[in-house]
């Protein structure tokens, strides 16, 4: 096979980091302006406080991927990528646990982490990053 199909190019990089952007932009939003959906939604209940940290967090990872983007630096694609794969990874599982304790098709956002945060950002950056390793 040749080595050049299994490189992840910075345009895979791109894509992949516009999800994120768009996943975490969501993610403040609902936490910002729409926090008892995770009351609603959730096994977790409400933590008005906890969402707001939570918020701020993604505004730091949003901000860091749109500077990232603008310079259209590879390195630093990268890193990032590594960085919401493995958030990806830890997210997605701690929405698994959440969901496996206690079931309910109602918890939307549990079920929404696990194929959304874990299964699509989580794999997809895995790929990637295997991809780049080659």
């Amino acid at each position: 096979m040749n080595s050049r199909k299994l490189r992840t190019t910075p345009k895979q990089y791109t894509v992949y980091l516009i999800f994120m952007l768009i996943a975490c932009s969501g993610a403040v939003v609902w936490q910002v302006c729409l926090p008892n959906f995770a009351e609603q939604f959730t096994s977790w209940g409400s933590a008005l406080g906890w969402q707001r940290e939570i918020a701020l967090w993604n505004i730091g990872i949003i901000a860091a991927i749109i500077f990232t983007l603008v310079k259209k630096n590879v390195e630093m694609m990268k890193l990032l990528t590594i960085q919401s794969t493995i958030l990806c990874w830890l997210l997605g599982i701690n929405h698994l646990a959440a969901l496996l304790m206690n079931f309910s098709f109602t918890y939307t956002i549990h079920i929404l982490g696990v194929f959304e945060v874990m299964l699509l950002g989580g794999i997809w950056g895995t790929i990637l990053l295997i991809k780049s390793r080659t």
